[in-house]
């Protein structure tokens, strides 16, 4: 089981550079429009059991021509049993791509999955999906709390809702959305609370991901041991 990358073709029509991506058919697709979501499903792939099915993933930026939305549906979404789309910025952001898939679950019964790219609640959005709205809010959870965990849980749920499998994954773990990281230890201590001196609040701390925890300290500034605070997104920490 393994995901295969999507090679790049690139052709000029019109004066435009059109990127064809050239994958071959699997169980799953994966469609988004963040690298982190890639990052973190290439990650999360080799924790799924090994009698899992394979997966593709397609960066929604390289589909936004009809073109070659229309050669990647004929290619690869018609094979799909499970279509998973995350989509950030609403039904507007790939109207035209949304359209292809409909026709393609209503032609072959495909099961479709529409959740957002956020955590918000888009019900115009997911009302699209062949399964329960419960279910997918659960599955939306799963993507929108982050890490590989919840990447791994999600896709066995839905692998379980899809396929009749029974892996009965965990329920989706609420990460916190921010914290301490112990530079060039590697200790991670993820926790909520700020002020104005800085994390001031050591309650709810996560052990997600963990491999330590270290006290929080509020943070003042020292001419004898300067400090610089660099700040980065968390789907980026937790896609490791």
């Amino acid at each position: 089981m393994h995901r295969k990358a999507a090679s790049k073709t690139e052709f000029n029509l019109q004066s435009e550079d059109l990127i064809f991506l050239e994958q071959t058919t699997a169980k799953f697709v994966f469609l988004t429009s963040a690298d982190t979501d890639i990052q973190t499903i290439a990650a999360a792939v080799p924790k799924l059991p090994p009698s899992f099915d394979e997966i593709r993933v397609a960066n929604l930026l390289n589909l936004q021509h009809q073109i070659t939305i229309d050669s990647y549906a004929e290619q690869v979404l018609e094979f799909a049993q499970v279509i998973i789309l995350r989509l950030l910025g609403g039904i507007s952001y790939w109207s035209y791509g949304l359209e292809v898939v409909l026709e393609i679950v209503e032609r072959n019964g495909t099961n479709l999955i529409v959740i957002p790219g956020d955590d918000a609640l888009d019900l115009n959005l997911i009302s699209h999906s062949t399964l329960p709205l419960a279910k997918v809010n659960q599955i939306s959870r799963y993507f929108s709390q982050g890490g590989v965990p919840n990447f791994v849980n999600a896709f066995k749920f839905i692998a379980d809702n899809c396929c009749s499998t029974s892996f009965n994954p965990l329920p989706p773990q609420e990460v916190p959305k921010f914290g301490l990281y112990d530079w060039g230890i590697g200790h991670r201590t993820l926790g909520i609370g700020h002020g104005k001196e800085g994390v001031e609040s050591c309650s709810n701390l996560s052990p997600y991901p963990l491999v330590s925890l270290s006290p929080c300290l509020p943070i003042s500034p020292s001419t004898h041991n300067p400090k610089v605070a660099i700040l980065l997104k968390n789907a980026h920490y937790l896609e490791c």
